[in-house]
C-alpha cells in the first residue's frame, strides 16, 4: 500500500495534514506516474515555502516606511498597481515609485544577509 502524506499550513502555526492510499502495490505504473507528480509537487510546494520563509525574513529586518510597507504587502496578496493606486488612493507612478524604493532597501538587507536571487 501507498500514502501520500499531504501537510497544509492553514494558519500560522497550525498545521492539516491529510493521508490518501494511492494504490496498492508500488511496481503498479499508475503508482510510478502518481510519485513522479508527487515529487514535483512537493519540490515546487517546498520551493514556495523557501521563497516565502525568504520574503518573509527579508520583510522583517527591512527599515521599510508604512506606505511602502503597505505597496508590497498588497503586490504579494496579488494586487496589480493599478489596483494598489485606487485602494491607497495614489497615481500609480508613486505605487511604483514606492515599490522601486521598498526593493532597493529588500536588496540591500539581502545582501547584507548573503541572500542571493
Amino acid at each position: 500500500m501507498a500514502l501520500v502524506v499531504e501537510v497544509t499550513e492553514v494558519a500560522k502555526g497550525i498545521f492539516k495534514v491529510q493521508t490518501t492510499q494511492i494504490a496498492d502495490e508500488e511496481s503498479n505504473t499508475d503508482w510510478e506516474l502518481v510519485q513522479q507528480i508527487e515529487d514535483e509537487r512537493s519540490a515546487g510546494e517546498f520551493e514556495r515555502l523557501e521563497v516565502r520563509d525568504i520574503v518573509r525574513v527579508l520583510l522583517e529586518r527591512t527599515n521599510l516606511s508604512l506606505r511602502e510597507r503597505q505597496v508590497v504587502n498588497l503586490l504579494l496578496q496579488g494586487y496589480n498597481f493599478n489596483e494598489i493606486a485606487r485602494k491607497l488612493k495614489v497615481s500609480r507612478s508613486f505605487v511604483g515609485y514606492t515599490l522601486q524604493r521598498a526593493a532597493q532597501k529588500l536588496r540591500k538587507t539581502a545582501d547584507k544577509l548573503g541572500i542571493k536571487p
